[in-house]
């Protein structure tokens, strides 16, 4: 956008030659004829109707315009040589010369020194307002003088009428240049202002947040849409005035304490939550930004956080208080573990499948300082190497075909400012090992496919159900990864080590089925299968146990004996493999294979790295047969 200009001229001639000149510099403007208060009328009436940036004009029509326009004027005023030029060119018309003109103060010329220059007297005869103009040159007429120079068209018409010439005083193109040039510049810079502005105000009008901007002189300067529907002020009301001369109808108190203009701070009043910091310029305190937020609608939106974190599952519902127990052993674990949560140290959990380790990891978070984070949970077993390393670690955009467009956060950069838990952590091949011990000692990571590292603030609670430690000695764990989890250590028992708390578990699942009948009011022989049965599966298996002996007791023909006898079909080796065997049913290929590797898990308790090791297949191999 070019900056459009407003230029004045007192007479025909310099309205050609600024029209020349502007044509030449590719400079808009538009020039009005005239001179003092006629000219700063249509200077008025142009800058009312249109959009322009600067104005530039001369001597009293500057000053004139000035009154009337608030826009910045430069003057156009003609130097020494324009005005020895137009004294030579005078005196050519006659002998006695006058020189009409309006005084700038501060920037008078010494006449006496041009007049030591060109030889000859010139009069010198001031005017400020048009009717001192029109007196002057009846001076002018009564001191003989002849010619008349400067005034522009009014002085010329004036002269006229009283039978003397007249003469502008004309100014060069050299001075019409510098003076479009510099009012040029003047309008980009005010634009560029504007625009910067309006894009300050954007910002500060889009916040939620209220916002006063105070000056040094300790007046509201701004205040955006959210103050006035927070304070319940109109900013008409409040911008320009001192704080001093606001009531408290208007603005709180505490926003006016003499404090908040002399240091910075935050405090939370009235359901205000303010926030004060000063604004400096090269160590200089020019003012004060005051924000403030109402409590509520803070409240509000965590709950909002808290809300859209449970519909992604990146919440952990289970606190100490869910883990049903009654031993000691039980106790002591759960004392420990509160004293891990007052921490932000890794946590190693140790326990066979269905003990409840990711209950206490959730327990752990919940805690913590991180409980308004997320938890995220990965069962590193579960997925494919390929899959896990991009799940773990997301990736860049065109990291391989197939990839979203964007890239993808990976599971350490949703779990941000919160707790990520990996389950069956001794199943991590070696690579995502190394990968996962750099997150671990520099707290970045960087996306497969990226070239760049994102910091991460998170808390690492891993858990296995394998000993970590005769992994490291095979050389499949990484002894450097081993002692970076294992800074705190946590051992959950076996369910079969805690039969004292297997009546509780049994009364809160059966509640949780809806029974109508508690572990006190099973057959004799039930209530001591349950507490000196084994439970390979631990509370995992009792759960489902449970479910199925609350739809089996309704029946008529339930008996306890069979019940008990059919669960240890199910699970002792003698219905489907010997001690070094294993029996399987006649069919094709492919069942055989799917009988197998399903005993297999069974046997090794769902560790598919290790049932993958045993067949002597590889892991990749075994999740595609599982899935074919």
């Amino acid at each position: 956008m070019n900056p459009r200009l407003i230029m004045t001229a007192g007479y025909p001639e310099l309205v050609e030659m600024i029209q020349k000149v502007s044509t030449d510099l590719q400079i808009e403007v538009t020039v009005i004829e005239g001179i003092l208060t006629e000219a700063a009328q249509k200077v008025k009436e142009m800058v009312d109707y249109g959009n322009y940036e600067v104005v530039i004009s001369r001597a009293g029509t500057a000053r004139a315009v000035k009154s009337m326009v608030d826009l910045p004027v430069v003057n156009h005023d003609s130097d020494q040589f324009d005005i020895l030029q137009g004294f030579i060119r005078a005196r050519q018309l006659g002998e006695r010369v006058c020189f009409i003109t309006y005084p700038e103060e501060g920037f008078l010329f010494d006449f006496d020194e041009m007049m030591k220059v060109i030889g000859f007297e010139v009069t010198i005869l001031p005017y400020n307002s048009a009717q001192e103009l029109e007196e002057q040159i009846k001076v002018a007429k009564e001191m003989g003088i002849d010619v008349v120079l400067g005034g522009g068209i009014r002085s010329a018409q004036i002269a006229k009428k009283h039978g003397m010439k007249s003469m502008y005083l004309t100014a060069s193109e050299r001075t019409i240049k510098r003076s479009l040039i510099l009012a040029n510049k003047v309008a980009e810079d005010r634009i560029l202002l504007k625009e910067k502005a309006v894009r300050h105000n954007a910002v500060i009008n889009a916040s939620e947040e209220g916002i006063l901007f105070i000056n040094r002189d300790g007046e509201i300067e701004s205040c955006n849409p959210a103050a006035e529907q927070i304070l319940n002020v109109k900013a008409e009301n409040v911008v320009g005035k001192n704080m001093e001369q606001i009531s408290d109808v208007q603005l709180p108190s505490f926003l006016r304490e003499k404090d908040i203009y002399l240091s910075s701070g935050n405090f939370t009043r009235k359901n205000l939550n303010v926030t004060f910091e000063p604004v400096l310029v090269e160590d200089k305190r020019i003012g004060t930004v005051i924000t403030f937020r109402e409590v509520s609608k803070i409240q509000k939106l965590e709950n909002k956080i808290r809300r859209e974190l449970h519909l992604k599952g990146l919440v952990a519902k289970y606190s100490f208080s869910d883990i049903v127990h009654q031993s000691k052993k039980m106790k002591d674990i759960i004392q420990l573990a509160k004293e891990y949560s007052n921490t932000d140290s890794t946590v190693l959990i140790i326990g066979e499948s269905g003990t409840g380790k990711e209950l206490f990891a959730q327990s752990i978070h919940n805690a913590s300082k991180r409980k308004d984070g997320p938890f995220v949970a990965v069962n590193c077993a579960a997925l494919p190497e390929s899959i896990l390393e991009s799940e773990l670690f997301g990736y860049a955009e065109g990291a391989f075909t197939g990839a979203s467009k964007g890239g993808r956060q990976g599971l350490f950069e949703l779990a941000h400012g919160g707790t990520i838990f990996l389950d069956e952590i001794g199943e991590i091949p070696s690579h995502i090992q190394t990968r996962l011990l750099r997150v671990l000692q520099e707290k970045v990571v960087m996306r497969i496919g990226g070239d760049r590292v994102t910091p991460v603030d998170i808390r690492i609670v891993a858990a296995t159900n394998r000993k970590l430690w005769d992994l490291v000695k095979e050389e499949k764990f990484r002894l450097d990864l081993y002692f970076r989890l294992s800074v705190l250590h946590l051992e959950i028992p076996p369910l079969f080590q805690r039969s004292e708390d297997i009546p509780l578990l049994v009364n809160a699942l059966l509640k949780k089925q809806g029974a109508t009948f508690m572990f006190e009011e099973l057959p004799e022989q039930l209530r001591t299968f349950f507490t000196s049965y084994h439970w390979p599966g631990n509370i995992r298996q009792l759960e489902n146990i449970i479910e199925r002996l609350h739809l089996r007791q309704q029946s008529l023909n339930f008996s306890g004996k069979e019940f008990i006898h059919e669960i240890f079909m199910e699970t002792e080796t003698d219905k489907q493999q010997t001690k070094n065997g294993l029996v399987v049913k006649l069919g094709t290929m492919e069942e055989i294979e799917q009988q197998v590797i399903q005993n297999m898990l069974e046997r090794y308790n769902q560790n598919r790295t290790l049932v993958a090791e045993k067949l002597g297949i590889s892991r990749t191999t075994l999740w595609k047969k599982l899935n074919g």
